[in-house]
């Protein structure tokens, strides 16, 4: 934070959740170009390479990429400044996912400079788990990340999927975002109770023959919100008929408050295997 903003005579940066401001792009350019198109000599190959591989990421012919390093640099400059918003975003994630060579043996540095650049211009998005969701509370993303990197393929699966159908993602879907993440708590609770068949209700019963009792309190809030996805009018009955309206906040808090269940579950099931608690 500037001097400035710090006294309050210029405002933070702020960057919603349908825009791009200016001043986020010129930012993410100025880190993102020089992973794109290396202005060494040496890694001519390189920029080459990445150069049609975003030509053909933007449905423009590859054998008409510009032959010298900076012509590839100010053509794709050019669309990176006057592009909508979810282009720009769509083309962000494309960039940063071609895993540049300094970034090989540290994948995670790469996306943490994104977030510092994107936390520092107050854009509504984070990095998580290589995909930018609306998150933006250092909380919500590292409960939502530890899920998207579970030790259970299933419920990581699920927790990527629904960070996939949310904003600024072409096809994002809060209905079936909603779904991934109620399916992560479930695909917890089956592993642990070995049934793949179990319903929440039913592996949440196994969970607690097999690891002990859940607070009473805890178990019916989850048990309520599951109802949102399964009752007469809910998600997963409204997949056709549009019965209910799902909106990207709901799918926001489903998916913290399911990546939050899921990674507690396994917290709590590792703390009583370990202590033989039952």
């Amino acid at each position: 934070m500037r001097f400035s903003q710090r006294i309050g005579a210029r405002p933070l940066p702020k960057s919603g959740l349908e825009e791009a401001s200016p001043d986020l792009r010129t930012q993410l350019w100025n880190f993102l170009h020089r992973i794109a198109f290396p202005e060494d000599a040496r890694s001519y190959t390189r920029s080459l390479w990445t150069a049609k591989q975003i030509w053909n990421h933007l449905d423009l012919r590859t054998d008409k990429v510009p032959t010298h390093v900076f012509e590839m640099r100010e053509f794709l400059s050019k669309y990176w400044f006057s592009c909508d918003w979810p282009e720009f975003y769509d083309l962000v994630e494309f960039i940063a996912d071609l895993k540049d060579p300094n970034y090989a043996s540290t994948p995670g540095k790469l996306y943490e400079h994104l977030n510092y650049i994107l936390e520092a211009q107050g854009a509504a998005y984070r990095f998580i788990a290589e995909e930018l969701a609306p998150l933006t509370n250092p909380v919500e993303v590292a409960e939502v990340t530890r899920a998207a990197e579970s030790a259970i393929p299933a419920v990581a699966s699920h927790i990527r999927e629904a960070l996939t159908l949310l904003p600024p993602s072409p096809d994002a879907s809060p209905r079936n975002s909603v779904k991934e993440s109620i399916s992560a708590v479930e695909a917890a609770l089956k592993h642990f109770s070995g049934d793949a068949g179990a319903a929440l209700k039913e592996g949440l019963s196994a969970f607690e023959t097999k690891y002990g009792s859940l607070h009473p309190a805890l178990k019916a809030g989850l048990v309520k919100l599951y109802g949102y996805t399964s009752d007469e009018k809910g998600i997963r009955h409204a997949l056709v008929d549009e019965a209910a309206d799902v909106t990207v906040d709901d799918a926001r808090f489903m998916l913290i408050v399911c990546s939050a269940f899921a990674n507690y579950l396994v917290a709590l099931s590792s703390a009583r295997d370990a202590t033989g608690v039952s």
